[in-house]
């Protein structure tokens, strides 16, 4: 009897022990696991950081350069362009009765339209830090810019409570808007580009369409292969986490949807 007493004790000592040993493991791998994805979570936190004083210092270089190149067309290609100028309407009024005088007169005309575009370029590069104003009236400005050179109509609309947002945010926005005005302007023989912008809690949408002649946009394709200018455009969403999407038909114009969620607006 008592030996039957002792095996039962000393099975019921090894099962405790068992079940200890597992219980000890659990632990082993819960803590594990749990210091594994707090390592993770402060990996992902340093790389976010990191990424975003990359971001930082390259928007700040980028923003440099322009207003370097801004005060360049400024001070040097601005100034012969003027010399240039009155030189053309000097030589067509000193040969107002030579057949040539037309034809000098274009000349200068074409150099003045060029001058008022290069200024108005200059003034853009020189003033790149979009930190002077809300998006709304950077938007307004850049159009109303657009609007001044007469080649096509832009016209905007802003639904909805405007974000506060950091200026990097801001920036980058307005530089993919700029790209997209530009190449319709350019390239797409277009009489208007609506711009909406539409502002809701989850983030900010933004449409952005011109009536232009399109092109074919072949969705297998990388987009750097068709273009900088669509590349500049898709790298700078990508940089601040928004989702870009460009749709083109030829003969009906071209689409860009921007979206920016958001916890992305104030990236700093």
């Amino acid at each position: 009897m008592g030996q039957e007493h002792d095996f039962v004790q000393k099975f019921v000592l090894i099962w405790i022990i068992l079940l200890a040993l597992i219980i000890g493991i659990f632990i082993f791998i819960y803590q594990y696991y749990r210091r594994k994805i707090i390592y993770e979570r402060e990996k992902a936190i340093t790389n976010e950081q990191h990424t975003q004083e990359l971001l930082n210092t390259k928007l700040e270089i980028q923003q440099q350069t322009m207003q370097d190149m801004g005060r360049e067309i400024h001070d040097n290609v601005g100034q012969r362009l003027t010399l240039a100028s009155i030189y053309a309407h000097q030589l067509a009024f000193e040969n107002k009765s030579s057949p040539a005088y037309e034809r000098m007169a274009n000349v200068g005309t074409i150099i003045d339209e060029s001058l008022k575009e290069l200024r108005a370029l200059s003034k853009s590069l020189a003033n790149a830090n979009a930190e002077i104003g809300e998006l709304k009236d950077l938007i307004i400005n850049e159009c109303t810019r657009v609007n001044a050179l007469k080649i096509c109509h832009v016209s905007w609309n802003f639904v909805g409570t405007d974000f506060c947002m950091s200026t990097t945010i801001k920036n980058f926005i307005l530089r993919i808007i700029q790209e997209f005005l530009q190449n319709s302007l350019k390239h797409s023989n277009c009489k208007n580009i609506l711009l909406n912008f539409q502002y809701a809690d989850s983030g900010l949408l933004i449409l952005v369409k011109d009536d232009g002649k399109g092109f074919l946009l072949d969705s297998k394709k990388d987009v750097k292969k068709d273009g900088i200018g669509l590349q500049n455009m898709k790298k700078r969403a990508e940089l601040i986490g928004a989702e870009f999407s460009l749709n083109s038909v030829v003969n009906k114009g071209t689409e860009l949807n921007l979206f920016i969620p958001s916890n992305k607006l104030n990236f700093t």
